[in-house]
């Protein structure tokens, strides 16, 4: 996709890189200056928007704006991108997959990893686009063209067996990836010690019992299974842009598993209780109906419910993991405690405890 640059924090970002990233997809102009801005509160990576200033006059297809992402400046998010395949994944994903996708993510001009396992990446600026809210969730009608990106994505994927056996991508063993039975256990022991106060008794019991089974839910899963975001809510999409369509970034998580997860951990994070139940049908049917248009055949809804019921507390998991795995903020400890609320109400009104031992 691009010749090779150096990976570099975006405080050593030159001129010259962002001219050699340009012309690797082709754009012939020169990049004489630019000015830096934050992008976004990322947890395990760093984003910045570049405004690009250029030298003479640039072709028509020069951007004015890039956007770069990097390696996280805190070292414990630093060490948990590499330690745990998180960079490697959004990486991959984009030199690999992204064309093939179907989904709307932004278009990538550099996609790097070194050694060390740090990785610059730097893609279209999908702006005017503003990035979603968790704390806000989103509506309906959003909600709806969310799963139709999902569905797209799904599709593309649905049983790829060819794709399960590519050495780079990362096919879990069990039910969810990455998260171990043993840092369930002691980020739920931490949440316990350090979130006082956070979670109601109901919300309480429903994260305990998980994490005591969570070795047990955590089984391989049979086919179907497809290609997955697993991070996949508003926090990570892009809502408004031109073309109408909601875009979707941060892949670090992405990973090959059984289907049924991206739906669950949005429809659980992304409305309040009340919200989720008077419409969560509906969406699911939406959702379901748009994988059949997309030429799926071997998925039934009532078997899309059976995974929408076991995957509502893979968000507990994300959640509760992330306590010990990103740096900590206030907005942070604000939308993980909001997430596992999410999926404990979610699991407790779809009766996917049942699903679980005592």
């Amino acid at each position: 996709m691009s010749a090779k640059l150096p990976v570099l924090p975006p405080e050593a970002i030159t001129a010259e890189w962002l001219s050699a990233a340009l012309g690797a997809r082709g754009i012939d102009a020169r990049v004489a200056s630019f000015d830096i801005e934050q992008v976004g509160t990322g947890q395990l990576g760093e984003t910045r928007r570049f405004h690009l200033r250029y030298a003479g006059t640039p072709p028509p297809d020069a951007p004015t704006t890039v956007v770069g992402k990097f390696s996280s400046a805190n070292p414990v998010a630093a060490e948990s991108g590499r330690t745990m395949g998180f960079y490697r994944s959004e990486v991959m994903f984009y030199r690999e997959l992204a064309h093939r996708a179907r989904i709307r993510c932004p278009m990538p001009y550099v996609a790097e990893i070194d050694e060390k396992g740090d990785f610059a990446l730097l893609f279209e600026d999908l702006a005017p686009a503003q990035q979603g809210d968790q704390m806000k969730g989103c509506s309906v009608d959003d909600a709806r063209a969310a799963l139709k990106e999902a569905a797209l994505l799904h599709a593309a994927f649905w049983n790829d067996r060819d794709l399960m056996g590519q050495p780079w991508l990362y096919v879990p063993e069990g039910a969810q990836g990455f998260y171990t039975t043993e840092l369930i256990e002691r980020s739920w022991s931490h949440v316990q010690a350090n979130y006082q106060g956070w979670l109601s008794p109901e919300v309480t019991m429903a994260c305990d019992r998980f994490v005591r089974n969570h070795a047990f839910w955590n089984r391989p899963r049979p086919f179907p299974k497809t290609f997955t975001h697993c991070d996949f809510r508003p926090d990570n999409m892009l809502f408004g842009g031109r073309d109408g369509r909601i875009a979707v970034v941060d892949w670090q998580t992405s990973n090959f598993l059984g289907t049924g997860m991206d739906v669950a951990y949005f429809l659980g994070g992304c409305f309040d209780r009340e919200t989720r139940r008077r419409h969560e049908r509906a969406l699911l049917k939406d959702y379901h109906e748009e994988l059949q248009r997309l030429g799926v055949t071997d998925y039934s809804f009532d078997h899309l419910l059976d995974d929408y019921r076991f995957y509502s507390f893979a968000v507990i998991a994300v959640a509760i993991a992330a306590t010990l795995i990103v740096k900590r903020t206030d907005r942070g400890d604000h939308m993980l405690m909001h997430m596992t609320i999410g999926g404990a109400e979610q699991a407790l009104d779809n009766d996917a405890l049942d699903l679980l031992p005592p």
